[in-house]
């Protein structure tokens, strides 16, 4: 994953994503922008080098910072015979560089952004305002794997595809191997993936000593934060509310989704009922029900007092100084590292976290949402209409959806990263008892990209999060937890919407309008748990919502989700 500052920073973006189609051809304008391009296109021979823009934090490493220094890279850009040459932002600077390159009109080649939320109106109004390529007849010239990706999979075509038609980007898409398949699957076959990394863990040796199970339903869990409490525990549930509402930990058990505090970004308390339409989670009567319940383990000390002001390490400390009972985990840490941790200060610690699922209200209940990123990540890497030789890029971005430049990216150098064992990839034992005395997945970041406009192999990524100290037999709690807060067999839809787009004229409206209202009820999510406004003020909060414009941005919201179910797959 990519360090933490920026995998939120893109979380943010990618929850605000609004992007979404129809099925009408492109408009005159970005016809003859295309043409106008194509007119400067060399067809006949591939440039020498390709300009590159794309933040280094995607490569996900602790010891590769740079492009230009990564092995899969280089490998890469040797086997696709064009130089690349890399400009990366500056480490924090990412979105400020975007804005100043986009303003110039001398652009690098390609572009990997969320361009449908740094951009302002959108990849349509990228193309229309002259900055970035339709890639529709291109892809069909030039790019025959990513072609042959999309015509595989509608839907991820459906999603990189413009209100009026264009084909902007060649996206990040996170894949996985089916649970039915007996061997790893190629870059095609591989489905798109909701990837989940963030999730409800408990200490499972207090649960032992208080003699209770694993909690399943709300009461369960407030009767083991009890017994926490009372064995002496500190934080019998602590947090910081970024988490708490990005996970949804608590909130799905009434059928609700939340936005995500710390950012005004609400597409994750935006979701599909069961009947298509949209909700917007905190204007729901569930709502209120979820907030009950955190007031009530909020005023009786089962919730830690700074959840809303402390940070991830004020967590982490306290955990680590067997302080905390119960918290929401965000990989790449891990429960394993952080039960090394406690292990290295007291080796006799009975101290053994476990993730479990998001609780229910009742036994039997059928939860309806879960935490996750879109298959589609929301960044995608554009052509420039700087770019001189459209052909070249396409080569260069098509390579990553072959399934030789795909593995080279995901798994790194066959035999020296990876190698195949029983049909799947496997690190080597030069990754797992590397010579550097650091991690295996350390060590392996130095040959795989994290992140990226290419299929993202989800096997590979849970590679990377692999707990390789443990001995035969002992279980992964990292794995054993992913599976837990995704298992995509069980139906459960991610929170958010699809990747739909406000028009030019509709966007002023809804920006206005949702931004009051994200404030609005970011400030009152604390109020109302920490008993700051009583929870009889409820219904007054809820017109308050409507008086604010509420039902003009579902409106908006409506009519954009339609466009986006009649697009062109």
């Amino acid at each position: 994953m990519k360090k933490l500052t920026a995998f939120f920073t893109a979380c943010a973006l990618v929850v605000m994503s609004l992007a979404g189609c129809g099925g009408s051809p492109a408009d005159n304008s970005s016809s003859t922008q295309s043409e106008s391009v194509s007119e400067s296109t060399s067809t006949e021979q591939t440039a020498a080098s390709i300009s590159y823009w794309m933040d280094p934090q995607n490569i996900g490493s602790s010891q590769v910072k740079s492009f230009k220094d990564h092995k899969a890279w280089q490998e890469y850009e040797k086997n696709v015979g064009v130089s690349i040459d890399w400009q990366e932002p500056a480490s924090g600077q990412s979105a400020e560089q975007f804005n100043l390159i986009i303003a110039t009109k001398d652009m690098p080649d390609i572009m990997y952004a969320y361009w449908s939320t740094q951009y302002p109106g959108g990849p349509d109004a990228a193309i229309a305002d002259g900055k970035i390529v339709a890639l529709n007849d291109y892809i069909d010239q030039y790019a025959p794997n990513f072609k042959a990706y999309l015509d595989a999979h509608p839907d991820i075509r459906q999603e990189i595809t413009t209100d009026s038609g264009n084909i902007y980007c060649f996206p990040g898409v996170y894949t996985y191997t089916s649970a039915n398949s007996d061997v790893w699957q190629d870059t095609i076959t591989r489905e798109p993936y909701e990837e989940t990394f963030m999730g409800l863990v408990i200490r499972k040796d207090l649960l032992d000593k208080a003699n209770l199970d694993i909690p399943v339903t709300l009461d369960d869990w407030y009767e083991a934060l009890v017994a926490f409490k009372d064995m002496g525990i500190k934080y019998p549930m602590s947090c910081i509310a970024m988490m708490l509402t990005g996970s949804n930990a608590f909130a799905t058990a009434y059928d609700i989704t939340l936005p995500m505090v710390g950012f005004n970004a609400g597409n994750t308390a935006f979701a599909l009922n069961d009947k298509g339409s949209i909700i917007y989670g905190p204007a729901q009567d569930g709502y209120k029900g979820y907030l009950t319940f955190m007031n009530k383990l909020y005023s009786e000390g089962l919730l830690d007092p700074d959840f809303m002001v402390q940070d991830r390490t004020n967590v982490q400390s306290k955990i680590i100084n067997g302080e905390v009972g119960a918290w929401v985990e965000m990989m790449p840490t891990g429960l394993g590292a952080l039960r090394s941790q406690v292990l290295a200060e007291d080796p006799d610690s009975e101290f053994y976290p476990v993730g479990v699922p998001n609780p229910v209200l009742k036994e039997g209940q059928q939860l309806l949402y879960k935490q996750g990123n879109a298959a589609y990540v929301g960044a995608g890497a554009a052509i420039t209409t700087s770019c001189k030789d459209i052909a070249a890029a396409c080569k260069v971005l098509d390579y990553g959806w072959s399934e030789e430049g795909n593995r080279l990216l995901n798994w790194g150098i066959e035999g020296v990263s990876y190698e195949m064992v029983d049909g799947w990839p496997k690190l080597t034992d030069k990754m797992i008892h590397n010579d550097k005395g650091i991690s295996a997945s350390e060590a392996f970041s130095e040959y795989r990209n994290l992140n990226g406009p290419y299929p993202m192999d989800h096997t590979q990524r849970l590679e990377s999060k692999r707990d390789y100290t443990l001995k035969d037999g002992e279980i992964d709690e990292n794995l054993k937890s992913l599976d837990l807060w995704s298992d995509p067999a069980n139906g459960l839809k991610r929170a958010g919407l699809p990747s739909t787009t406000m028009l030019v004229e509709e966007a002023s409206t809804y920006a206005n309008a949702y931004n009051e209202i994200s404030t609005y009820v970011s400030e009152m999510f604390s109020k109302f748990i920490m008993g700051n406004e009583p929870l009889d003020k409820f219904e007054s909060y809820q017109e308050n919502l409507k008086a604010m414009g509420l039902e003009d941005v579902m409106r908006l919201q409506e009519t954009a989700l339609d466009r986006y179910n009649h697009r062109v797959q």
